[in-house]
């Protein structure tokens, strides 16, 4: 288990893996899941030391802090859902960096991922990797199917040329054997698909822990706000 990287106090991002106190995990599941269990996988997993991810709050989730635990293709890819209280939290981190995801992609992803990190120092942008190959990351257990995108977290500061990120990386993509999907998300984790920024559009969809809609590019990199 990491050592804690955000304080469990602040409010919580897309893509924050959280890690739940594990003499607190039994009885979250009885209360919430009873034996809606995925067999035992689900009962070891924060046991194992495994984190769940914040979501955005479903409108029948209540009072807590909304998660959700993704199962790998082999139990259904099935998402499961719970709420919880900020006592139940250990410790909240940022998804894997690409770097330590090197190590459980498939090696077709090999010269991509030299091409990514190459980029990454280049442009003084961190790279975090989200989606199946995290959880493969995270886990150990298989996520990554022969149809799986390479799943980004492209965090970029304020004033950065987005449009030239954008244009690199899907250079990057096309001479890649799988999709490059993910986002440009900013400090505040208020997040863009980097494919938005592309076609020279003048209002991008985003993407926050409150909702989704749209917001004038400009205001994207300047620390616009989607009220």
């Amino acid at each position: 288990m990491p050592v804690l990287a955000i304080h469990r106090k602040r409010a919580l991002k897309r893509h924050d893996l959280v890690y739940l106190e594990p003499a607190r995990w039994n009885s979250l599941l009885d209360r919430q899941l009873g034996s809606d269990l995925a067999g035992t996988l689900v009962q070891s997993w924060v046991h194992m030391g495994w984190p769940l991810v914040a979501r955005r709050p479903a409108l029948d989730d209540g009072q807590g802090i909304a998660l959700g635990l993704p199962l790998p293709p082999s139990l259904g890819k099935r998402r499961i859902s719970l709420v919880v209280s900020d006592d139940d939290i250990l410790s909240v981190c940022e998804p894997p960096l690409l770097t330590r995801a090197r190590a459980q992609a498939p090696e077709a992803w090999n010269r991509t991922f030299d091409e990514l990190e190459l980029f990454s120092a280049r442009r003084g942008v961190a790279l975090r990797v989200f989606g199946s190959l995290a959880w493969q990351v995270l886990t150990g257990l298989e996520y990554l199917t022969t149809s799986s995108d390479i799943d980004l977290l492209v965090h970029v500061p304020p004033h950065i040329d987005i449009d030239l990120l954008s244009a690199e990386i899907s250079d990057i993509e096309d001479a890649s054997p799988s999709r490059i999907d993910g986002e440009f998300i900013r400090h505040d984790g208020l997040a863009a698909n980097w494919r938005e920024f592309l076609f020279g559009s003048a209002d991008v969809l985003v993407k926050s822990m409150e909702g989704v809609a749209l917001l004038d590019r400009r205001r994207f990199l300047a620390g616009g706000n989607l009220s």
